[in-house]
């Protein structure tokens, strides 16, 4: 079986299957050799984009984060 390799949109290095980062939305998807190229791309769209287009989602991931962030701080009491 021939072994299957991607592109990386940001650096262009080919990788195989099963390495790297692939993320699909909007009817496009995005294959990145490493996290440095996921972020690089994601920190430029995320400065290309309105303000108004993110607001919403925005709030409520960072609202969705810190709730984590409190469920994990309860669960991580120490006992001595």
């Amino acid at each position: 079986m021939a072994r299957v390799y991607y592109t990386c949109i940001v650096c262009g290095r080919k990788f195989p299957h099963g390495q790297g980062i692939v993320m699909s939305k909007a009817g496009y998807t995005m294959h990145f050799h490493s996290r440095d190229c996921a972020y690089r791309f994601m920190k430029l769209l995320l400065e290309r984009l309105d303000d108004s287009c993110v607001q919403g989602p925005l709030r409520e991931l960072i609202n969705e984060m810190e709730k984590a962030l409190e469920e994990k701080k309860k669960k991580t009491v120490k006992v001595i």
